[in-house]
């Protein structure tokens, strides 16, 4: 594959889809066929590449914001992109990566949906000699790739932790919502948890699959079970907005700290509206670019960082008017 590695760096701070087609996040089907990228990539002209993307859902602002600028990059350079959505499956995101391999694809940026589950894909990757760039969630089984681009997940549950600390009193009850298939969401619980100790009370923690629609329920029925609850920590903002979304049903909006992790437009706006206490912010406009450079830079047989770490940091109630709600960061 040509890449070497070096030491770790700190960053600054479903289907296939066609390549110059987007897709919303709320989309559950990409655009076009497999059959029609695959042309597309056998006709691409000689000496251009083709880059396969697959994160784990395309049904999450977050990862669509990461797919609409890895798509920016690739093409700026006149390359072509396939994008896969195995919609929260960890055995169709194993077989799209299969397809991708099938289409003839130079590079690879997948993001695991199960870090734990992903190593035959890995495997077939690296037996095609295909470099594998790792984003958001590292996998068991580095030793199958070149490099691996994330937010420092551990430090966004503990930067919510610190945050919830300073205004939750001892002793009060909280509930998460978490996927913990992936590594992404158990880095965050732990540094949570951590950072807790034992002065709070864990009263539930519930898969919310990253999807408001998933979480809304479930953190009705944590209502109902806890009227006392002082507070939900939610592993992505799309599970803390489906939790805001049951607090304000219940007419309790203010008086329950909802936390999330991503920082994304949705969920810095709820905090705007108060709807929402805070979010362990993310960038995955960096991730994207920096994804994009690893793997071009292991095209053309440069050596790569083991690890890009992006930072993160908290948004809340207090500086939401300096990160505004328009957009990523």
């Amino acid at each position: 594959m040509g890449c070497g590695r070096k030491e770790a760096q700190t960053a600054d701070s479903g289907e296939a889809k066609t390549a110059t087609e987007g897709k919303t996040p709320e989309g559950s089907e990409a655009a076009g066929s497999t059959e029609a990228v695959a042309g597309e990539a056998a006709d691409n002209q000689e000496g251009k590449r083709v880059i396969g993307f697959c994160p784990p859902t395309m049904n999450n602002p977050f990862f669509y914001w990461i797919e609409q600028n890895v798509r920016k990059a690739v093409e700026a350079r006149g390359d072509t992109l396939i994008t896969m959505d195995p919609q929260l499956d960890q055995q169709k995101q194993i077989e799209q990566v299969e397809d991708l391999l099938t289409q003839g694809i130079d590079a690879l940026l997948l993001c695991p949906y199960d870090s734990n589950s992903i190593k035959s894909a890995l495997v077939s990757a690296s037996e095609k000699g295909v470099p594998i760039i790792i984003f958001d969630t590292p996998v068991v089984d580095s030793e199958y790739v070149e490099t691996t681009v994330a937010s420092d997940n551990y430090k966004a549950g503990v930067v919510v932790a610190e945050d919830l600390k300073s205004r939750l009193p001892k002793g009060s009850k909280i509930a998460c919502l978490v996927s913990l298939a992936g590594e992404t969401d158990r880095k965050r619980l732990q540094g949570f948890t951590d950072t807790l100790g034992d002065d709070y009370e864990i009263v539930a923690q519930l898969d919310g699959k990253g999807d408001t629609g998933v979480s809304l329920p479930l953190a009705e029925d944590i209502l109902q079970a806890h009227p006392d609850l002082g507070a939900f920590f939610c592993g992505n903002d799309p599970s803390a907005i489906g939790a805001a979304q049951a607090i304000g049903a219940a007419q309790k909006t203010g008086e329950i700290l909802v936390y999330g992790v991503d920082g994304s437009p949705e969920a810095k706006a709820a905090i705007k509206a108060k709807e929402m206490t805070g979010t362990g912010a993310q960038s995955p406009t960096n991730i994207a670019n920096y994804a994009v450079e690893a793997a071009y830079a292991c095209l053309n047989g440069e050596s790569l960082e083991e690890n890009t770490v992006v930072p993160t940091f908290i948004i809340n109630q207090d500086n939401i008017d300096t990160y505004g709600t328009e957009g990523w960061q």
